[in-house]
């Protein structure tokens, strides 16, 4: 019984001091534990200091890079297309300049007036020479080439038919601007065009030893602004009466923003003439009123067109047009109802026209 209590006692004290020596290792480890992950979490505040990344909305600012583009609607290029329709405005710098067409169009339209309703080939091109003396602008000098072929032989008995007319001119035009900005002038162009027929020329040659051609003195007014631009064309005719003819009008040439390159250039067109110009109308083909061809004098036909250019690169471009075409002479009407049959030289009262081609300039 002694051994067993002194067992007993042993045992208790044993494990009194197992207990004694054990809590002070936890006692110890556990600050160590504590201690070393504050200073971290302590240094944490580093990352918030990221707000830095905050500051970043200087990115923000970065609108000025947007707000730059205010500087591209340059109204210059919007008034480009006035440049373009006078080529007077070209710049004096450049001695030599020029520019061309070439297209396809639904029938040959002259004046508003319907001289063949088959398809036709047309083409023009001119070159010019700028007058510099003394730093002063003369103008410009020039030579230009319109040439027809038509596509079917509805005329080629009297005509011919490929390149059965060629129009040869010569002319001088100058742009008199009437502010330093160049915004406001007037475009003034003078031109003798010589018409020439081939194959009548021969007819002729042979049958009577006399040719068939016609020559014009044309003058054309342009007033040229930022908003609409009226024009007009003084025509006389050195045909077989000395005849007079206006053709007046006004258009708008309109860039589209959304299309670099393309302009688009409404127009409305009257065309009068006197009781002597007649041979593009109507009334040199039969009358009713027993007048005979020369009769009456005024407004013989109104146009209403677009064109539509795009240029492709510096050089070259494409064009489409289309044109209502009508006769508001009462008496040309007139002679179209009761004495022509309406599919000849001049001879269709209303009619829809237009063409496709290419263009050049250099």
């Amino acid at each position: 019984m002694k051994k067993l209590m002194v067992a007993l006692c042993s045992a208790a004290t044993f494990c009194a001091f197992a207990e004694e020596t054990a809590a002070p290792v936890v006692e110890e480890t556990a600050p160590v534990a504590v201690e070393q992950p504050a200073p971290v979490v302590e240094e944490a505040p580093v990352v918030e200091a990221a707000p830095v990344v905050e500051e970043a909305p200087v990115v923000e600012e970065a609108p000025v890079a947007e707000e730059a583009p205010v500087a591209e609607p340059a109204p210059v290029v919007e008034e480009a297309p006035v440049v373009e329709a006078a080529p007077a405005s070209e710049p004096v710098d450049n001695l030599f300049w020029g520019f061309g067409n070439y297209g396809i169009y639904s029938g040959y339209q002259l004046y508003g007036s319907l001289v063949n309703p088959d398809p036709t080939l047309q083409g023009y091109i001119e070159g010019n020479m700028n007058l510099n003396w003394d730093d002063t602008n003369l103008g410009y000098v020039g030579i230009g080439i319109w040439s027809n072929t038509d596509l079917t032989k509805k005329r080629h008995g009297s005509y011919g038919r490929i390149f059965n007319e060629w129009d040869f001119n010569i002319h001088w035009g100058k742009t008199f601007w009437f502010d330093d900005d160049q915004t406001w002038g007037l475009d003034y162009r003078t031109s003798i065009v010589w018409y020439y027929y081939p194959h009548r020329m021969y007819q002729k040659r042979k049958a009577y030893g006399e040719t068939d051609t016609t020559m014009d003195w044309n003058h054309s007014f342009a007033l040229l602004n930022p908003f609409l631009i009226p024009f007009l064309d003084v025509v006389h005719e050195y045909h077989e009466s000395d005849g007079n003819l206006l053709q007046f009008g006004v258009k708008k040439p309109l860039s589209i923003d959304c299309i670099e390159g393309l302009t688009i250039t409404p127009m409305a067109v009257l065309v009068w003439r006197n009781s002597h110009y007649n041979w593009c109308f109507p009334t040199d083909f039969g009358d009713i009123h027993g007048w005979g061809a020369k009769h009456g004098s005024g407004i013989a036909t109104l146009r209403l067109q677009i064109d539509a250019n795009y240029q492709i690169s510096e050089h070259f471009g494409v064009f489409a047009k289309v044109a209502y075409c009508s006769i508001v002479d009462h008496d040309l009407r007139d002679n179209v109802d009761n004495v022509l049959h309406g599919d000849s030289y001049g001879d269709m009262k209303d009619f829809a026209w237009g063409g496709v081609g290419v263009t050049v300039n250099f």
